[in-house]
């Protein structure tokens, strides 16, 4: 029986309520490692350090790897700090192993910050990069 995302969800969970950083199972035809990151939250700017925005959004791994700001073939990051993203757009990349895993915007808005520092080993659910969500209507008439 395949392994849905809501069982990795699950177990990611587990993991991190009982201090538990890895697992690893396998079966025939098919494996899984889950990385949970137990250890304590660097902050990456002293513009992190003040609090989210309530309505903030914040775009997470759905895989562990090592964390990549900008495509390998391109000197540019995804996004920057201030630039607006729509719903769906690749705000980064997750390198496991010779795969590139892609995390997207939840939504769209403007970048408040990207939390991870590029080449950071990241795990399942760890905060990349943080959302501030567009508001009201067009302002232009």
């Amino acid at each position: 029986m395949p392994i849905e995302l809501t069982d990795i969800a699950r177990l990611a969970q587990i993991l991190e309520r009982s201090g538990v950083d890895t697992i690893e199972i396998e079966e025939p035809g098919q494996s899984l490692k889950l990385v949970v990151d137990t250890g304590p939250r660097m902050v990456a700017s002293p513009m992190l350090a003040a609090p989210a925005a309530d309505h903030s959004i914040i775009a997470k791994t759905d895989v562990a790897g090592h964390f990549l700001a900008a495509h390998p073939w391109r000197d540019k990051p995804f996004v920057a700090q201030g630039e607006r993203v729509e719903a769906g757009a690749i705000v980064g990349l997750v390198k496991i192993g010779l795969l590139y895993a892609p995390i997207v915007a939840p939504a769209a808005g403007t970048i408040d910050a990207v939390i991870a520092e590029p080449g950071a080993t990241v795990g399942y659910g760890t905060p990349i990069v943080r959302i501030r969500p567009h508001t009201g209507g067009n302002p232009i008439n």
